[in-house]
């Protein structure tokens, strides 16, 4: 999907288009870079120092965030391997309980779907399936099954499996990624970089 300011960029004032340059912390990476570009489309580029250090700037902004995501895993999960083993086994284990332990509940507390007042679902018949065949092919009967299927996974009892299923792969990928990922020695010592503005 195309970013909405590549089609606003070439629309803006030589004026908005420093804004970008004056303010680069407040703005994407690619954002700065659009205005950079058609300035000096335009004939009105910056100075390559001048572009240097924005593009520095815009360096550090986005290294500080990922350290302070490095020191916020550090954080939680220890700086040593001794203290995040068992952190994330601990972690792993209550979102287990919590959420296998939720979904017993949802399907003991579950009701059943009320029966049709007709004593049948309409859309399970062959006429309804031959419509959808006729209206647009096999590929509408299949749509139209997933899609059943899909919402029938979130109500009553089969919400307590969905929840169930959800739960364990939510564990699976947090025990892999968690368990991978190896404490940053460099960046624990390292003091951390200024941020800039919040970015649009």
């Amino acid at each position: 999907m195309v970013e909405p300011f590549h089609s606003r960029i070439p629309t803006l004032s030589d004026g908005e288009l420093r804004e970008y340059v004056r303010n680069p912390l407040a703005y994407k990476v690619e954002a700065v870079e659009a205005a950079l570009a058609e300035l000096s489309r335009r004939g009105s580029a910056l100075p390559r120092e001048d572009v240097q250090r924005i593009r520095e700037d815009l360096m550090r902004r986005d290294r500080a965030k990922v350290d302070e995501g490095r020191r916020w895993s550090r954080h939680l999960l220890g700086a040593d391997e001794a203290a995040r083993r068992p952190r994330i086994r601990s972690i792993t284990s209550a979102i287990l309980v919590l959420g296998l332990g939720s979904a017993a509940i949802i399907h003991q507390t579950a009701s059943p779907k009320a029966p049709n007042p007709l004593g049948y679902e309409p859309e399970d018949t062959k006429r309804y399936l031959r419509q959808l065949e006729t209206v647009g092919g096999k590929s509408n009967v299949l749509a139209t099954q997933f899609t059943q299927w899909f919402d029938s996974l979130w109500h009553g009892q089969a919400l307590g499996f969905t929840v169930a299923c959800l739960t364990v792969a939510l564990a699976a990928t947090f025990w892999f990624v968690t368990s991978h990922a190896r404490p940053d020695k460099e960046h624990s010592t390292q003091k951390p970089h200024p941020s800039g503005d919040t970015e649009p």
